[in-house]
C-alpha cells in the first residue's frame, strides 16, 4: 500500500472529531451516589505500571451518535429526546446488533438464511475523514464488528438517507482508482461477493444481513485524517467501496462505514502495511454519562504502554468469516462471588461455531446467554438488596430503587476472568459501578447494563463495560489488553 505522508505535528499526530455526551443533573447525581461504596480506583490508586505514553501514535476521536453535535442525531430530535428514550434506543441497537451477529453465525455454518434488522449493523460512534484528492469530507460510522470500509459514491443509485454531505464524487479526485477483475481487492473481497463483467470495473456487494447491503465498485483512494489543530496525513490507495446502491436505514447523518474487525479489507488491517503502522489499534471512551467537554479517544499505530494485562484473541474455526474480537472467558465474578457457570460455557462451539464471547465497541449493553443471565443477575440481587422496579424507559433490562441508599451503600463490581496471554492464572477484566449501571434517567432508579440474548450469540462485552478502560487491540500479538483509567 503506498503511503503519502502531507503534513505530521511534532510529537502526536492528533486526529479529527470525536465527543461522546450524555450529560445531565440527574446523571451527576447518579455518578454522585456510585461513588461511594465499592468502585474503581482513584487515579491516585491506579498502578502507575498502567500509565500510557502516546508520544509515537496517531490520535483520533470518535464522536457519539447521541451527542447534540453528532449529525447522526439532529439537534430537534436530540432536544426533545429524554435520556430515558435514549437509554431506550440504545437497549434495541443493543438487542438488534447481538441478533445480527447471532444471525450471521447461523449464515456462516450453513444454517441457513438471516433477516438481520439493520440497526445491528453500526455502532454507537462516528469518526470524521476525508477521501480523495483534494479531500472531501464525511462522516462514517466505526464498527469493530465488520470488515468493510465504504462511502456514498456518485452516481447514487440510493444513498444513506440524510446523510452528513453529499456522496463522494470520483471524478473530482486525482487519486482515485477502480479496482480491475485480477487485482487481490477484487478476487479477496469479503465473502467473496464481488464480481466482473467483462473489462468493467469490479462491482461488489456486502451484506449485514438479508437485504441490508452495500453495493457499488470496488476502489482505492487516497484517506485524510485532519487534527483539531490543523495538522494531517493521507493513506493512499485505501482499498474501499465506492458505494452506490445503500439498502440501509437507521443511519441519518452519516455517509458510509470503517470496519475495524480482523479481515484484511479493515482500516486497521489496511494501515497495518504503511509505514510508520503497525497492526495494533486502541480507545478510551468516556462513560455513557460524559460531558461535553470530554473526548473518546481512538488510537491508531503502536501507543508506548506500561499495560501489562491481556487476554488472547480467538478466530472461529467454524465460522471463519466472523472476524470478531473474540475472547476466552473462564468465568465471572459479582463482588467476591465466583459464579457457578459450566466451565466450557463460554466456549465457541466446535459443531456450528455458535457462543462464544467478544468485545465490540459497536453494542452499547453487555449481553449474556441464559445461565450466564441468570447466574449474573441471582447473585447481584443476593448482594445488592434494593427493591426491584419497572425502569421508565421500557427497556428490557433490571432497575432497582435507591432512594434508600447511604454513604456506606455498597455497589458489587461485576469481574469477567480471562485466560491469561501466559496460560497461567485468569486476568480479571473488571465492570466497575459506572460499567455495571446505567445512566439513571431519574436520581433514584439504578438499571443494569446486562441484558440478556438467546443463543447462538457471541455474547457481548460492550462499550459500556469498556468505558473508563484504556482498550488496546495488539493484532500483531493476537491479544487484547487493557488498564483501568479515567477517559474523560
Amino acid at each position: 500500500m503506498e503511503s503519502l505522508l502531507i503534513r505530521r505535528a511534532p510529537g502526536v499526530l492528533l486526529l479529527v472529531v470525536a465527543i461522546m455526551l450524555q450529560a445531565s443533573t440527574q446523571i451527576c447525581l447518579g455518578r454522585q451516589i456510585l461513588s461511594t461504596g465499592s468502585g474503581r480506583p482513584s487515579d491516585d490508586e491506579i498502578s502507575t505500571t498502567q500509565e500510557v505514553n502516546y508520544d509515537k501514535v496517531s490520535k483520533s476521536y470518535w464522536i457519539h451518535r447521541d451527542h447534540p453535535d453528532s449529525p447522526a442525531s439532529a439537534a430537534s430530535t436530540y432536544n426533545t429526546s429524554s435520556q430515558s428514550e435514549r437509554i431506550a434506543a440504545a437497549a434495541r441497537r443493543s438487542l438488534a446488533r447481538a441478533e445480527y451477529f447471532s444471525r450471521r453465525v447461523l449464515d456462516d455454518s450453513s444454517s441457513g438464511n438471516f433477516d438481520s434488522p439493520v440497526e445491528a449493523v453500526g455502532g454507537d460512534y462516528a469518526m470524521a475523514v476525508s477521501v480523495g484528492t483534494p479531500p472531501q469530507q464525511f462522516l462514517v460510522n466505526i464498527d469493530t464488528g465488520s470488515d468493510l470500509v465504504w462511502v456514498n459514491c456518485q452516481p447514487c443509485i440510493q444513498c444513506i438517507v440524510n446523510a452528513s454531505h453529499n456522496p463522494f464524487d470520483p471524478s473530482q479526485s486525482t487519486s482515485y482508482r477502480e479496482a480491475s477483475c485480477t487485482d487481490a481487492a477484487c478476487t479477496g473481497f469479503p465473502n467473496s461477493d464481488s464480481s466482473c463483467v467483462g473489462t468493467g470495473p469490479c462491482d461488489y456487494i456486502y451484506g449485514y444481513g438479508e437485504g441490508t447491503t452495500t453495493s457499488g465498485i470496488v476502489a482505492y483512494e487516497a484517506f485524510t485524517f485532519t487534527a483539531l489543530d490543523g495538522s494531517s496525513f493521507a493513506i493512499g490507495d485505501v482499498t474501499f467501496g465506492c458505494g452506490q446502491n445503500e439498502t440501509l436505514n437507521g443511519f441519518p447523518g452519516i455517509d458510509g462505514l470503517v470496519g475495524l474487525a480482523q479481515g484484511s479489507f479493515s482500516l486497521p488491517s489496511q494501515l497495518s502495511s504503511a509505514p510508520g503502522f503497525t497492526d495494533i489499534f486502541s480507545y478510551c471512551l468516556i462513560p455513557f454519562d460524559g460531558t461535553a467537554a470530554n473526548y473518546s479517544t481512538f488510537y491508531f499505530g503502536v501507543p508506548e504502554t506500561n499495560i501489562s494485562t491481556y487476554t488472547p484473541i480467538y478466530s472461529n474455526a467454524v465460522a471463519p468469516s466472523l472476524t470478531f474480537y473474540y475472547v476466552y472467558v473462564t468465568g465471572i465474578s459479582v463482588g467476591d462471588v465466583l459464579l457457578d457457570i459450566p466451565a466450557d460455557f463460554f466456549n465457541i462451539s466446535a459443531t456450528d461455531g455458535s457462543g462464544g464471547i467478544i468485545f465490540d465497541s459497536g453494542t452499547t449493553l453487555n449481553m449474556l446467554i441464559g445461565v450466564a443471565y441468570d447466574a449474573v443477575l441471582q447473585e447481584f440481587e443476593n448482594q445488592f438488596s434494593f427493591p426491584i422496579v419497572n425502569n421508565s424507559y421500557g427497556g428490557s433490562t433490571v432497575c432497582f430503587d435507591v432512594s434508600s441508599a447511604t454513604a456506606s451503600t455498597i455497589y458489587p463490581n461485576i469481574v469477567f476472568h480471562l485466560q491469561s496471554v501466559s496460560g497461567g492464572e485468569p486476568v480479571d477484566f473488571v465492570l466497575y459501578p459506572e460499567n455495571v449501571f446505567l445512566p439513571p434517567p431519574e436520581t433514584d432508579v439504578l438499571c443494569l447494563t446486562i441484558m440478556s440474548i438467546n443463543s447462538p450469540g457471541p455474547m457481548i462485552i460492550g462499550n459500556t463495560a469498556q468505558a473508563d478502560h484504556e482498550m488496546v487491540f495488539d493484532r500483531v500479538n493476537n491479544q487484547i489488553g487493557w488498564a483501568s483509567t479515567t477517559c474523560t
